[in-house]
């Protein structure tokens, strides 16, 4: 027998009575929570990085359809139990207390259903993979204004595409200075370019950091009207520039009617 048939048949590892009885999982989110990030799925900048990421898509997993874990759920399998996937949320309590590391868990556990109300079942890297895909298509098929900001907010997705393609998912974590030097333009360029996408709907700040050289953490996506032009769009076709929202049209100022002059 081969190498890689042994891989293929190679049985995953028992699972605690509580997680195989009570609150059941996937057999990738299993071997996550048991083994750890054996295959780098979820490798990061550095160890906080990956470690966020290895526990943020342990709450997504345990907040699919049917498999929807209380948030003490959570604590017990990864800050009091000995599970290898569990090691980041044990190094936050060692640094910060219990009480910090179980509030931390319990608002990923929050944005983890969130997203999974939002974007129905993910059962793996490959659905989110898939989702960054699909909001690429989106971009490069925008017709963007050469004015008004239109290629400088391109430019800012293309970047955001490719922190979301290393973070496995369309939840990045961005801080202004780098990403203003990838995109090859100034800060303050950069950061109003980030306004501009949060107000068309590309763009949705989860945490903002303390500094502008403190990572924020981000989320990309579809707006609701590029969204409905791609479902009628002609295959090949380029889609028209994208539109103000109707409550960014009634801000902009039009110049009061003249009152007639009276009679002398």
């Amino acid at each position: 027998m081969s190498a890689a048939t042994g891989a293929r048949t190679r049985p995953a590892p028992p699972a605690p009575v509580w997680v195989r009885e009570w609150h059941p999982l996937s057999g990738r989110s299993r071997r996550l929570l048991l083994e750890d990030d054996v295959e780098s799925h979820y490798a990061g900048h550095n160890d906080a990085d990956a470690g966020y990421r290895i526990t943020m898509a342990l709450a997504l997993a345990c907040s699919q359809p049917g498999r929807e874990w209380a948030p003490a759920d959570l604590h017990q399998a990864l800050i009091f139990a000995p599970t290898r996937g569990g090691w980041w949320a044990r190094k936050l309590r060692e640094r910060k207390g219990t009480q910090y590391a179980e509030n931390k868990l319990t608002a990923m556990l929050d944005t983890a259903r969130e997203f999974a109300a939002r974007n129905g079942t993910i059962t793996g890297r490959n659905d989110a993979l898939a989702r960054i895909t699909e909001v690429r298509h989106a971009i490069e098929h925008l017709a963007w204004p050469a004015r008004g900001g239109g290629a400088v907010d391109q430019k800012n997705l293309a970047a955001r595409l490719t922190l979301c393609q290393h973070a496995g998912g369309l939840d990045h974590t961005s801080a202004l200075r780098p990403h203003a030097e990838q995109m090859g333009c100034a800060k303050s360029t950069a950061e109003a370019s980030d306004k501009r996408l949060v107000a068309t709907g590309w763009l949705e700040l989860l945490e903002a950091g303390t500094s502008k050289n403190q990572g924020s953490r981000w989320r990309l996506k579809i707006p609701e009207p590029i969204r409905e032009l791609l479902t009628r769009a002609a295959p090949g076709h380029s889609l028209p520039p994208p539109l103000l929202r109707r409550w960014q049209l009634s801000r902009i100022r039009t110049p009061a009617p003249t009152p007639p002059h009276s009679p002398r």
